[in-house]
């Protein structure tokens, strides 16, 4: 079984993009396009990776994870923040997610971090392997 991502980006052209390069290293991707599917989607689906934007309509990056921090804390560690904000911001802003790319995304920097989320968490938990 591949590890499951969810990317959260309202930037039609970014979302494909992640979409495509997640599935290119074997994940299985949904997709949310603001804060609100992107909650509507953690409470009925665990993942492997979850891929962040924090300027989203609806209900924000950072709203979806004060979600997270309420609900299911350990989830933090598998978000990987995606921005165009500044990075070392949103890392002392929100120390426990596992990383934070600036956009464009760098694809050897993303698979990098995804890489690490998987490491840094049970990967059997979530593959059943």
């Amino acid at each position: 079984m591949f590890p499951k991502a969810l990317v959260v980006e309202d930037d039609a052209d970014t979302r494909v993009l992640l979409r495509k390069l997640l599935r290119a290293q074997g994940c299985d991707v949904d997709l949310a396009v603001d804060g609100e599917e992107a909650i509507e989607r953690l409470e009925r689906e665990e993942y492997s990776v979850i891929l962040l934007d924090i300027v989203l309509p609806k209900v924000s990056g950072t709203a979806v994870m004060d979600h997270l921090r309420q609900t299911n804390p350990s989830a933090l560690e598998r978000v990987i923040v995606v921005t165009g904000l500044n990075v070392e911001d949103i890392r002392k802003l929100f120390p426990t997610v596992c990383h934070a790319l600036s956009k464009p995304v760098i694809p050897k920097r993303l698979f990098d971090s995804i890489h690490q989320c998987l490491r840094n968490t049970s990967y059997e938990q979530f593959t059943g392997q």
